[in-house]
């Protein structure tokens, strides 16, 4: 198995080859990515620290369902 910063480094070479103008979209992309990444381990944390701290409660697979479709706009 690769290890990352070879894959990186593959990749990076791969793009340099690329205009300039998708060498730069591709970076934002990147930069979106692991920006998003770093949003979800700190939200994963803190509901970690927070049932840590016993601020959870059981749901019922209704309310589940209730409290996915309200934060994603599912419908029934």
């Amino acid at each position: 198995m690769y290890d990352m910063t070879k894959i990186l480094a593959i990749a990076m070479k791969k793009v340099a080859g690329l205009p300039a103008e998708l060498q730069e979209d591709l970076s934002y992309e990147i930069i979106d990515r692991v920006a998003a990444w770093h949003e979800l381990r700190e939200k994963i944390a803190e509901g970690i620290r927070s049932l840590d701290a016993g601020e959870g409660r059981t749901l019922t697979k209704r309310e589940l369902l209730k409290e996915f479709r309200k934060r994603h706009g599912k419908k029934k």
